[in-house]
């Protein structure tokens, strides 16, 4: 897509300093292509004057900037976050909908509008899926889970199989115990690819709004993880967990079940979770071990 600097700075309600002109695509600060838009967060002189020997490019950049740079520019709080809106906006895919040819769809389940289901994707009875979200290819929904509005969910991911639950019998043979909650999963939810996330015993497993999950991430039956929190590669977390809202789940960190995480906390990488964490908390290490407050 072809777009002026100046419709770019509209966009984003900022001001645009220097020559207007074409832009076709984006690309990085550190080599970047003629006519694109780049973003400059932390400032330094080399990058400064890499940029400034070029006459041909939008760059969104980051206080530090200002008063120093030449080529045509917007400043900007946020420059990463800008630039992320500008892809989205003038860049982007246009975003598929309706059924791949693939895809297995259950005439009880309740598809919303403009939903994209991809190739060997299988949404089993009495599921509901809301409008606008994107399920890619080779997805398994079990019955009666809930995907919200608006979400997006990754390729081979499996949403409501059933959680590890067993109580050994007098003969000390494990007897699974049935899985009858659901996944319930609110809106702008994204869920990485090859994620598992299990129906709950009785109550509900609840991702709620507006949750982010990278590849390879579990979450185990009655979990509940508050809105905006963010789960990174390869975490484990086990059954009946309850994490707060705005946690940030580092890669490999594994918490105990039953361990509450409180809000706004963040857990380290291959951290081991075994006693709960108080909310503002820093916890890392094996077993966890607060750090220091985190600054939000």
């Amino acid at each position: 897509m072809k777009v002026k600097a100046s419709e770019i700075a509209t966009f984003l309600g900022r001001q645009l300093v220097g020559p207007d002109f074409e832009i076709n695509k984006p690309s990085s600060a550190f080599a970047p292509d003629s006519n694109s838009v780049v973003f400059a967060k932390k400032y330094s002189p080399d990058l400064l004057a890499q940029l400034n020997c070029r006459s041909d490019i939008l760059v969104i950049a980051g206080q530090e900037f200002q008063g120093k740079i030449t080529v045509s520019h917007i400043i900007s709080d946020r420059p990463r976050l800008d630039f992320a809106r500008v892809l989205q906006r003038f860049f982007s895919p246009e975003r598929p909908t309706g059924l791949a040819p693939t895809a297995v769809v259950a005439p009880t389940a309740k598809i919303g509008r403009e939903v994209y289901i991809g190739n060997f994707t299988v949404i089993e009875d009495d599921v509901e899926i809301g409008d606008g979200t994107i399920i890619r290819d080779h997805v398994v929904i079990r019955k009666k889970c809930v995907i919200g509005k608006r979400c997006l969910i990754k390729s081979n991911t499996v949403i409501g199989e059933e959680g590890f639950g067993f109580e050994y019998d007098e003969n000390g043979v494990p007897f699974r115990i049935p899985h009858i909650g659901r996944v319930v999963i609110g809106d702008n939810v994204e869920i990485g690819s090859l994620n598992v996330i299990a129906r709950g015993t009785l109550e509900d497993t609840i991702i709620e709004n507006s949750v982010k999950t990278d590849d390879h991430v579990f979450i185990a039956h009655n979990v509940r993880i508050g809105e905006n929190s963010v789960v990174i590669a390869g975490a484990e977390i086990s059954g009946s967990v309850r994490v707060g809202k705005n946690v940030w789940i580092a890669p490999q960190a594994t918490i105990i079940n039953k361990v509450e995480v409180g809000d706004y906390a963040l857990v380290g990488i291959g951290a081991v979770v075994t006693k709960s964490v108080e909310p503002n908390m820093i916890v890392a290490g094996n077993p966890a071990r607060v750090l220091r407050t985190r600054n939000t």
